[in-house]
């Protein structure tokens, strides 16, 4: 069974891609490649080389800041296969801020992992470089709204990798009818069985969804209603969860019969035989993507360019989807899919999903801080 991680804070935008095998150019004359990264918005003139490196003798180093995880080798397949000499050495971060702290704090990555929700930062303090996408040789395959999700005051600054669902997951023996909303989160009916995910700024996302907020305007009284939503419903949630591996076993016991989640839990537990639903609720699902950047001072930004193409490979899109149960930006590795919890995980077999799926915006400094801040008011309540 794979393993789980915690992430912290929003995800958004998804979408479904075709992507091809990747072909790569080599730098020339020296084995290691030079760093030509974009400066003042232009795209530079692809290094001219007097002799090409075979990929299986380039040599060089990479350093990437990531979830513990990914550093396994099968999330990065295509890239240890294409270039096996190439020395590629990990560290990692807990959470969207933990990694958002490390980049700013000086970190020597010269790639990062951040989610959705917190990609602005990166490009509003200069922490990330543009990317080159004519170096990309996968990047056509792409559609344009998966592409958007990187893509500020008309430049590209992140590639996407991975996406899935948030929705409400249910034991269908345990709660009577469907539950096609997300205001189940907050229904007494449940009194200690709902388990919510603890953080603030996803409960400012249900509660927008339920009232009609403007999620990317929400006025400090609809946040004032919303920390007293939370506060309200406290007494009928049996536990925060922070990573899925906290919430299985609640939904699996049948502690939990409602709570909110994303697909990887639904997968686990339907291939599990245990009884639940994932809603399609009437305000919209919630959407999570995972993107990849290169830091704006590596030393390393040619390499780094072919790291991320080969992420978007089908052997490592391949592991992602088996073994984390997370959609992959490759789209012929989510239209490969057979079996069938993974196909009803993804609604692969539903054209319409992903037009009532919502796409979280990017947050400011301040939105970030001040539902963080209710957030722990809410749980300080208890």
């Amino acid at each position: 069974m794979h393993s789980w991680r915690s992430r912290s804070v929003m995800r958004g935008s998804i979408g479904l891609v075709v992507v091809s095998l990747i072909v790569v150019a080599c730098g020339g004359g020296a084995s290691t490649v030079p760093s030509t990264a974009p400066t003042g918005g232009t795209t530079p003139a692809p290094t001219v080389a007097a002799t090409e490196v075979p990929p299986d003798e380039l040599t060089g180093s990479l350093s990437v800041l990531d979830w513990s995880g990914y550093d396994a080798e099968d999330f990065w397949a295509d890239f240890d296969g294409t270039y096996p000499k190439v020395d590629v050495a990990f560290e990692f971060g807990i959470s969207d801020a933990d990694i958002y702290g490390k980049i700013k704090g000086g970190s020597s990555a010269d790639i990062f992992h951040p989610y959705t929700g917190w990609l602005q930062f990166y490009v509003d303090e200069g922490l990330v470089a543009e990317i080159d996408t004519s170096k990309l040789t996968n990047w056509a395959a792409v559609p344009d709204s998966f592409k958007a999700v990187g893509q500020f005051d008309g430049k590209q600054y992140f590639i996407p990798w991975d996406w899935g669902f948030t929705s409400v997951l249910y034991r269908t023996d345990k709660v009577s009818g469907m539950i096609d909303t997300w205001s189940a989160l907050l229904d007494p009916t449940y009194d200690g069985h709902i388990s919510m995910w603890d953080d603030g700024p996803a409960a400012v996302t249900v509660s927008s969804y339920i009232h009609g907020y403007d999620e990317t305007a929400v006025t400090d009284v609809e946040l004032a209603d919303i920390k007293q939503e939370w506060i309200d419903q406290a007494p009928l949630n049996i536990a925060y969860w922070a990573a899925e591996s906290d919430l299985v076993p609640l939904m699996q016991s049948g502690d939990a019969w409602v709570a909110y989640a994303w697909q990887g839990a639904y997968a686990t537990l339907l291939g599990e035989g245990v009884p639940v639903a994932y809603a399609n609720p009437k305000e919209g699902r919630n959407s999570w993507v995972g993107a990849y950047g290169i830091s704006a001072g590596s030393p390393n930004y040619d390499l780094a360019l072919r790291f991320l193409d080969e992420k978007l490979g089908e052997l490592t899109g391949n592991s992602l989807v088996n073994l984390y149960y997370y959609g992959s930006a490759n789209g012929n590795v989510m239209a490969s899919i057979t079996d069938a919890t993974l196909k009803e995980a993804f609604s692969i077999d539903n054209p319409d999903i992903l037009e009532a799926t919502n796409f979280t915006p990017n947050l400011t400094a301040d939105q970030r801080d001040a539902w963080t801040a209710m957030w722990a008011e809410v749980k300080a309540s208890q």
